[in-house]
């Protein structure tokens, strides 16, 4: 029985370490996300510089390059040692995305204040590289063995997914308004990014603990000025030149005020995981005591038993009391990481869902050319035309994909 309380130990110490590791995680999804939002300002001034032709925004674009630079060096330093840990192959492969991306930053500002790019290329570069940035994130979220801080994960990973889509439909709006209309493609885009926002933001909402929702849910309408210019730019109203600095700034206002619930998210993020460690560190001092107790017993069971008494000895050596306390222990600790697993399943099973109609966006792009919102808003329509789940159509389009493949 002494090797089961050795093996029980080592399944509480191995669940601490693993909390410990979610622990930093957090840490580094905090400068992620600091880094991230730094980005989407610097994406936006550089569609401002580029939609007024050089007009706009041309102080903005060093001041925005120098708070990417310090918020990339400080996520950088977050990161872990890049050495070969188990478990960490995928999240790795990641990173070296991650940082491939960040590292054409400085050739693409190049273009931005030469105006030698496209508000369109500048904006799918800028995408591309904060896209690479929350897939850490998701991986993050993917990878939680605790379900408190799995929902945590979820909620924040969907919140930000969904900022992010703020962030694209302020870029596709001010294309817009500089221009003084809207194209179809732009418009279709605007319709495509807020249906899409609204999906991360139910996710979130499913997920986010009680104060944070109800933070989400007192500014979660955009407010008549930004559902007015949203008309605009969808129903191909006329809009002056003068509409894209309105435009950005209730946009660029919205968004900081998310970053704000971000923050209040990331906060509630590193808050599960410290308490999670501090509830699993009391649970095994909890069990040495039970362990202390219980050998305590062992001797009074043996004093007893050479007394005469009715205390028997199992074969082990060990008094009924002793037994029943280590079974008690692993009994609960079973059941405790039962439930975590029932729990966590059933995440588990919205990550997956998330992850097939990722990869069929993915397929859809690399097959027929597609961005990411028009795969998006591909497979919605289709959905939608058959009566069935997002889910469902992903799932053909892999196994279509699959079949061409062999």
């Amino acid at each position: 029985m002494s090797r089961a309380l050795e093996y029980l130990r080592a399944s509480r110490a191995s669940e601490i370490a693993s909390l410990q590791r979610l622990l930093h995680t957090g840490e580094q999804i905090l400068a992620l996300s600091e880094l991230i939002h730094v980005l989407q300002r610097e994406r936006g001034a550089s569609n401002i510089w580029l939609c007024s032709a050089g007009r706009l925004f041309g102080d903005e674009l060093e001041l925005r390059a120098q708070e990417v630079q310090q918020r990339q060096q400080a996520a950088i330093n977050m990161l872990p040692q890049a050495v070969a840990q188990p478990g960490y192959s995928r999240f790795c492969m990641l990173i070296a995305v991650a940082l491939q991306a960040l590292e054409s930053l400085p050739a693409l500002r190049q273009q931005v204040h030469g105006q030698k790019c496209s508000h369109a290329q500048a904006m799918d570069a800028f995408n591309h590289i904060i896209r690479t940035l929350l897939n850490l994130v998701f991986e993050a979220a993917d990878t939680a063995s605790e379900p408190e801080i799995s929902r945590a994960l979820i909620a924040l990973f969907s919140f930000m997914q969904g900022k992010e889509l703020a962030g694209q439909e302020r870029a596709t709006g001010s294309a817009g308004f500089a221009a003084g209309t809207f194209t179809p493609m732009q418009r279709q885009r605007i319709q495509v990014l807020i249906a899409a926002q609204e999906q991360s933001f139910t996710t979130f909402s499913q997920f986010a603990d009680a104060r944070n929702l109800q933070s989400w849910q007192a500014m979660a309408d955009a407010g008549s000025q930004i559902e007015r210019l949203r008309r605009i730019a969808c129903t191909d109203a006329h809009c002056g030149e003068d509409g894209v600095l309105h435009w950005f700034t209730l946009l660029s206002e919205r968004l900081d005020h998310m970053k704000q619930i971000e923050d209040a998210l990331c906060s509630t993020l590193m808050h599960c995981c410290e308490r999670a460690i501090a509830a699993s560190e009391q649970v095994e001092l909890q069990q040495l005591a039970h362990q202390e107790e219980a050998s305590f017993s062992l001797y009074v069971a043996g004093a007893s038993w050479l007394d005469g008494q009715e205390n028997t000895l199992s074969s082990s050596g060990l008094a009924p009391q002793l037994g029943r306390s280590v079974l008690s222990m692993i009994g609960e600790q079973a059941q405790r990481l039962q439930a975590q697993a029932d729990e966590l399943a059933t995440m588990r099973a919205a990550l997956d869902e998330r992850k097939i109609i990722d990869q069929a966006k993915s397929w859809l792009m690399q097959q027929h050319g597609f961005s990411e919102q028009d795969a998006w808003q591909a497979l919605r329509k289709s959905a939608m035309n058959q009566n069935k789940r997002m889910l469902d159509i992903a799932q053909a389009v892999l196994a279509v994909a699959a079949t061409l493949k062999s």
